[in-house]
């Protein structure tokens, strides 16, 4: 096919319509004997080239991927045209310009704009139609007629070979109707399954960014699963830079029907503590500390240390920083927080200025076998952490907690618990800001449930659930990153921070959800299995204790975030036991270690058996 992409074929193009444009400009008003006249053509042609030629590269007119011609495109033709125009008309009142009459002038102004309008447009009619020869056999149905709808389907009919746009709908019945480029608004919401029967619909696409999750379930329960294709654009909390686009599109996950909030942040205040300073993520390659480390890279530190032990993950998220923000200075570091020594001399040679605590073992079931490990990571790990960032005075350190500290049932929970302790202790004496922030489980953060249950419905089943009534709070890996993120520069050190996790879902209904999701029918044609309680297990989270409550917990100035009152802690009593606990754990004797961790959180009741534990699934 002829390709039209060098812009010196364009300016040679535009120049023989220019050409053309002033011939028939003088073609017009003197009559087709153009002999006689000719010299006005002969005395201007070269002016209007000169000018043109000056006006288009001012404005860098081929510059332009003429493919794609749209009104911004349009509106630089106009400026050089009338620029050029101009320039013409002023020629008549110099000595050496030709005597060109004022309706030829006009004339020419039309006809070189309608000419080099026309020619690209044309160019562009031409590609669109013949994309359609290799157009997708797709037949697409898009959820949502706003700003999203519309930049879908712009990039639908400029690439056809994504398919073909059967048209929109709408829960705003007013745009019923309505055509958007080249698709119409069919109907509401409530008739999308009449549609997919009636337009043969292969795919849909939920483009409704800021939509909440309860929408979006609305949305794909009235979709018959296994007839169409679904996808969505990720919800406004993971748009970050902001920008629509259908390379964003992604299939629907059960993230987008439990989760999808937008979290308001202060970006003015977020950007005074991190912008140009140097930060510290540890747990940088994990499920959360990842997050956190994408969502600081957008303020622009002076330089981000990404430490982890896992080599495979500090590489994955490494990588993907330093290709995506080159100003942004990284430092991977492999390395494990019980390793006080090289802490040391990171926190000497670096001095960060403020320092995101993510490490941390979390699965509840295996430090029931290993509560040992539960005192190296959660707790002597933290503690290592907060000593050093208080030595060589980072402004601040926040930590990562879990609701699974509140009232612990768990070797998890309550080294957690610890944990939460070391940080208020250490907030109380130090001149570093320090806090822990509170949250419950994180919908599709590694080795959590949603991937559990993803791999077993793949598998062909069965989904095991622990028990049909337990319930965990739920908040996607976004969100609870940037809540994080935002509670740095709340309330006074020492504090403990609670999110706002919504209504806890029962784990039994989120199993049936995403089969569901996945195109199957719940216990006919995946089974669900109850396998119950694990070791350390409840079947309520929470996330105050009562204590907590009574002490007239409150709000800060963010709307999801508040304030646990804990009580008070005796720092020489804690720095006493975790001394105990470090002696224990070397020693390796479980059994004196959950005595011990009783004794420092008198409100842990652990629930684990020493003599069964292997006969539990993890």
């Amino acid at each position: 096919m002829f390709r039209i992409n060098n812009k010196y074929i364009w300016i040679f193009i535009d120049i023989c319509f220019l050409n053309i444009a002033l011939l028939l400009a003088i073609a017009i008003r003197f009559g087709y004997d153009l002999r006689q006249y000719f010299f006005i053509y002969q005395q201007n042609i070269i002016f209007i080239i000169i000018a043109y030629l000056i006006f288009s590269s001012i404005f860098r007119l081929y510059n332009f991927y003429w493919r794609y011609i749209s009104i911004k495109e349009m509106f630089h033709i106009i400026l050089v045209v009338a620029l050029t125009t101009f320039f013409t008309m002023y020629l008549r009142f110099l000595p050496f310009g030709g005597n060109i009459p004022r309706t030829v002038i006009f004339l020419f102004f039309f006809f070189s704009l309608s000419t080099l309008i026309g020619n690209k447009i044309f160019w562009r009619f031409y590609h669109e139609n013949r994309l359609k020869m290799k157009k997708g056999n797709n037949r697409i149905l898009v959820v949502g007629a706003g700003d999203a709808g519309d930049v879908i389907s712009r990039e639908i009919s400029r690439r056809p070979n994504l398919g073909n746009l059967i048209g929109f709908v709408d829960d705003d019945k007013s745009k019923t109707g309505m055509n958007i480029h080249g698709g119409r608004v069919l109907g509401t919401t409530e008739d999308i399954p009449q549609l997919i029967q009636n337009k043969n619909v292969d795919q849909i696409i939920i483009a409704m960014p800021s939509a909440s999750g309860k929408q979006i379930k609305r949305i794909v329960n009235r979709i018959p699963k296994k007839s169409v294709d679904i996808k969505t654009l990720p919800g406004l909390y993971e748009l970050v830079d902001g920008n629509v686009s259908y390379s964003k599109v992604r299939n629907i996950e059960i993230e987008d029907i439990l989760g999808r909030e937008q979290v308001n942040l202060n970006i003015k205040t977020i950007s005074e503590y991190l912008t140009e300073k140097t930060v510290l993520i540890t747990g940088a390659g994990g499920s959360i500390g990842s997050e956190i480390a994408r969502q600081v890279s957008q303020f622009h530190p002076g330089t981000l240390i990404l430490l982890d032990n896992s080599e495979n993950n500090l590489y994955s998220i490494f990588y993907e920083l330093r290709n995506k923000y080159k100003n942004v200075e990284l430092v991977p570091l492999l390395l494990n927080i019980t390793n006080k020594p090289r802490l040391k001399n990171i926190f000497q040679s670096k001095k960060p200025a403020v320092v995101f605590h993510a490490a941390a073992h979390k699965h509840v079931p295996i430090l029931e076998y290993y509560p040992e490990e539960a005192i190296w990571n959660n707790i002597i790990g933290t503690k290592n952490i907060a000593a050093l960032a208080d030595k060589y005075g980072a402004e601040r350190m926040i930590m990562i907690s879990t609701d699974k500290a509140i009232n612990p049932t768990s070797v998890m929970g309550v080294s957690k618990r610890i944990a939460e302790m070391i940080m208020t202790d250490y907030g109380n004496k130090s001149k570093t800001r320090f806090m822990a922030v509170r949250f419950g489980n994180v919908l599709g953060s590694s080795g959590s449930v949603v991937p559990l249950f993803r791999k077993q419905i793949a598998e062909g089943g069965p989904v095991t659930v622990t028990d049909k009534e337990v319930k965990r709070y739920f908040m996607t890996i976004p969100e609870a990153s940037q809540l994080v993120i935002q509670a740095g520069v709340l309330g006074d050190s020492g504090q403990v921070f609670v999110l706002d996790m919504g209504e806890p879902i029962k784990v039994y209904d989120l199993a049936v959800d995403m089969i569901k999701l996945m195109g199957f029918e719940p216990n006919k044609d995946i089974d669900i299995t109850i396998v119950g309680l694990r070791p350390g297990e409840k079947l309520f989270e929470e996330l105050m204790t009562e204590e907590e409550k009574s002490n007239a917990s409150s709000h800060t100035s963010h709307e999801k975030i508040f304030i646990a009152r804990v009580g008070e802690v005796d720092g020489e009593k804690l720095a006493k036991g975790i001394s105990e606990l470090e002696e224990l754990a070397l020693e390796g004797d479980a059994e004196k270690i959950i005595m011990k961790l009783q004794e420092i959180v008198p409100n842990y009741n652990p629930t684990r058996n020493k003599d069964n534990l292997l006969e539990y699934q993890w």
